[in-house]
């Protein structure tokens, strides 16, 4: 079967399952309390959400700055909004593992170090957000314990390797302090998720009363649901585990769904359409998207050879 094709049938199929979840998820909480929800939302609180909002997104802009200016040596700083924010636009829209990287080609001139910055990104968003749960998993399942301490030392033990991978040193075009950059992301990461639950923090408690500590402990696995490859964006799954998870804090279903797709509506879909603006504005730079696409098929590949040890 055609790669393309595949990776069509797949994002087809992640849509359908995140829809799916969604509707027999809303099927099953009370449809009135969930519109209720939306119409008690005072014009204070939304501003306030939507200023959070707006500040979330400053830290993933820094972020993504940091990381092009750490890695590529060939950018123009106009460019980087552009590209910011059509990596929300790719995330929901294109198929296969390509999506979110194709922001890259908003950014013209050499690829690699742009690669790499993407690259990073991702593996420390990854990294950040494993180490999270594997920290907060003994608390909530205590037998879970053991488990948590093993996954901990080979989360350690990948830390180490990432960099040593042949490939990598290739794409890099200049010298980078590797624990300097994850350490920054980790910064990054705290405020990020520091917003987050503030965010369902303030929510949460117009009807309920939940305490800062528990939103943040169940904030945790909301962060991570985008990691669960079954769905896009973790549509679906971050409303299960909301239900789930705030449940314990006597959170209606209808009130903790509702929350996670308020607040999944203005921190991705939002940016999403601005990111939309911008990829056409910027349409022209897609002309090289098929021979770099080909390209970085080909690094993943050598990526991939080198994890296995080939």
């Amino acid at each position: 079967m055609d790669s393309r094709l595949k990776q069509k049938i797949i994002y087809a199929i992640q849509i359908f399952i995140g829809l799916t979840l969604v509707i027999v998820i809303l099927m099953q909480v009370d449809q009135l309390q969930f519109i209720d929800y939306f119409k008690n939302l005072s014009v204070t609180i939304l501003v306030i959400i939507f200023c959070l909002s707006g500040i979330g997104l400053n830290i993933q802009f820094r972020r993504w700055k940091y990381l092009v200016e750490r890695y590529s040596i060939n950018f123009n700083s106009v460019d980087l909004l552009p590209s910011f924010f059509a990596g929300f636009t790719f995330r929901l829209l294109i198929p296969g593992g390509h999506a979110e990287f194709s922001k890259i080609f908003l950014l013209p001139g050499k690829k690699k170090g742009k690669i790499l910055a993407f690259s990073m990104e991702k593996f420390a968003q990854g990294l950040i957000k494993i180490f999270a749960l594997l920290i907060v998993l003994p608390f909530t399942f205590p037998g879970y314990k053991i488990y948590s301490m093993f996954f901990l030392l080979l989360l350690i033990l990948g830390y180490f390797l990432f960099p040593r991978i042949p490939v990598f040193k290739n794409l890099q075009e200049k010298d980078v302090n590797y624990h300097h950059v994850i350490g920054m992301n980790l910064i990054f990461a705290l405020g990020i998720f520091i917003i987050m639950g503030l965010q369902y923090y303030l929510l949460l408690n117009l009807d309920n009363s939940v305490s800062l500590l528990a939103t943040y402990h169940t904030s945790v696995y909301l962060w991570s649901a985008g990691m669960v490859p079954i769905s896009v964006s973790g549509l679906g799954i971050r409303e299960g585990l909301a239900i789930y998870f705030f449940n314990f804090y006597n959170v209606s279903a209808a009130h903790a769904v509702a929350t996670s797709l308020f607040l999944f509506t203005i921190n991705t879909i939002v940016p999403a359409l601005v990111g939309i603006y911008y990829i056409y504005k910027n349409r022209v730079y897609f002309g090289e998207l098929k021979d770099s696409i080909k390209s970085t098929r080909e690094i993943i590949t050598s990526i991939r050879a080198n994890l296995r040890g080939e």
